[in-house]
């Protein structure tokens, strides 16, 4: 094996592999809307798919680095808290448009700034934090909880 070898999904940093997997999931919701917009009959997959991705994400998050960070920055973890409960509410009332066929562009575009705004607080503050200051089977078990959607 060559010493310039790509590192692996498990040796990539946390701030790496985080911020992928929220390209990830902006990618995903583009590609449900794309599949709507022309009808596509796998749009309700492609729902479930970002439903269960972004729950892990979120998930993998308050379980794993939230309750550390929360020892440093308390008001800063309670915003990141307020913020996904924002994204579960808005996820859940996306998702009943979407099984009454009512998903409108407005309402998923409000979504997708604020999982923008979201993921660039996360970006520059809690990742950062976490590839330096979380312990290192923390930060395995997020990846892990992140990948199991």
């Amino acid at each position: 094996m060559s010493a310039t070898a790509p590192a692996t999904r498990s040796e990539e940093s946390l701030y790496t592999f985080m911020t992928k997997n929220h390209a990830q999931l902006e990618t995903m919701f583009q590609g449900l809307l794309d599949a709507m917009a022309v009808g596509a009959p796998d749009a309700a997959k492609l729902w479930t798919e970002l439903d269960h991705g972004l729950l892990a994400h979120l998930e993998a998050e308050e379980r794993y680095v939230l309750p550390a960070f929360a020892r440093i920055d308390r008001a800063a973890a309670r915003e990141i808290l307020r913020e996904h409960g924002q994204i579960r509410e808005q996820l859940l009332e996306l998702g009943v448009a979407m099984d009454l066929h009512a998903l409108r562009f407005a309402p998923s575009q409000e979504f997708i700034r604020l999982l923008r705004s979201h993921a660039a607080r996360e970006d520059a503050l809690l990742y950062q934090w976490a590839d330096t200051r979380l312990e290192e089977h923390l930060r395995a078990a997020t990846r892990r909880h992140t990948l199991a959607r």
